[in-house]
């Protein structure tokens, strides 16, 4: 049987057997989930990004989207395994710094919807800055926190988003990040929970190998969101045990790296299993190849364990490369790095 073969009946299992949610308050810490996660790069992969990025200031729809048919068609894999599909959605939602500017970044998203009214690129495109800019307005503090203004915005943007998400939804093109979009939104929206499931469920069956459905999944699974304690973890060992071998266990260490992660809220880690954290972080690397932030995330995950030997280990072979996206600061980098050497506690 093939490794997709195993995931389609992993598609229609999980459906099946996951259990039952119970519905989230406000009153929680809301962290974005952010569209852009700026990464580390060599300068091909920025150059491509920028053009990407002057491709849709130029209002080069044609382009963009025979761009996009080619990476779903082709299903391009990056160093890491992550999908470059994903990276050119991330290249069209380049956070911006103020209003003004993510007015005129929406403003042509809108532009190419309008001119080519059957792309589902543009739509997704358009979802995600509005998702994005949404919770922008909302801030990441508590639910008391945010302005009677702030809960206007955010539910007219994400409103938005998910009425263009849902005009989507028959198109004769589809596209795998369709479907996390749609659950990303369903959160930002308290969509009820056999909705976001049912996301997933389909999103998997289009396309099963597209880590990015397991990966908002679990995240949406959280206490902190609108799971149960416990509930991302078995998410995490149903989805690795029933695709099985490598393949399963490199979604299980895809999978704990969002759950496991600075500003976690301090995820119980002996929930998941270190050992097949550590073997799927090697079956990554061998089919796609190691990146210096797979490392960073191996170091910083180490860390949470208490395994000093495996961080050491991954601090040698990051050197100076520190990922901002796993540390945020350099200091937090180079405090746990000297822990790994033993220099403090």
């Amino acid at each position: 049987m093939s490794s997709r073969q195993r995931v389609g009946i992993l598609a229609a299992a999980l459906f099946l057997s996951l259990p039952s949610f119970r519905t989230h308050a406000q009153g929680v810490s809301a962290v974005p989930p952010p569209a852009a996660q700026a990464e580390e790069a060599d300068p091909s992969e920025i150059s491509w990004h920028q053009a990407i990025e002057a491709k849709l200031v130029e209002e080069q729809f044609d382009e963009l989207d025979r761009i996009a048919d080619h990476l779903r068609r082709d299903k391009v894999r990056l160093p890491g395994g992550d999908w470059k599909l994903r990276k050119f959605y991330e290249a069209l939602d380049a956070p911006q710094l103020t209003d003004t500017d993510s007015v005129a970044h929406i403003a042509h998203l809108e532009h190419w919807m309008t001119a080519r009214p059957e792309s589902i690129t543009a739509r997704i495109a358009l979802a995600t800055s509005l998702d994005r800019w949404a919770w922008v307005a909302r801030g990441n503090g508590f639910a008391n926190t945010v302005t009677p203004e702030g809960w206007r915005l955010f539910r007219e943007r994400s409103g938005r988003a998910d009425t263009i998400l849902a005009g989507a939804a028959n198109m004769h093109t589809m596209d795998p990040q369709y479907f996390a979009e749609l659950m990303t939104v369903g959160r930002a929206q308290q969509w009820d929970p056999n909705r976001v499931r049912d996301a997933f469920q389909r999103g998997i069956q289009f396309e099963p190998d597209y880590i990015y459905l397991y990966k908002e999944y679990a995240s949406y699974l959280l206490p902190k969101w609108f799971g149960q304690p416990g509930q991302s973890a078995a998410f995490a060992k149903d989805s690795a045990d029933r695709l099985g071998g490598t393949a399963g266990d490199a979604l299980y260490f895809q999978i704990a790296t969002v759950l496991i992660k600075r500003g976690d809220g301090n995820f119980p880690v002996q929930e998941l299993d270190w050992i097949r954290i550590q073997q799927g972080y090697t079956a990554v690397g061998t089919q796609f190849g190691y990146t210096s932030r797979m490392r960073n995330e191996l170091a910083f995950i180490a860390w949470k364990y208490g395994d000093a030997n495996v961080a050491r280990q991954q601090f040698a072979a990051i050197g100076p490369r520190w990922s901002r996206s796993v540390w945020r600061e350099k200091q937090f980098f180079d405090r746990i790095r000297d822990w790994s050497n033993g220099h403090n506690s």
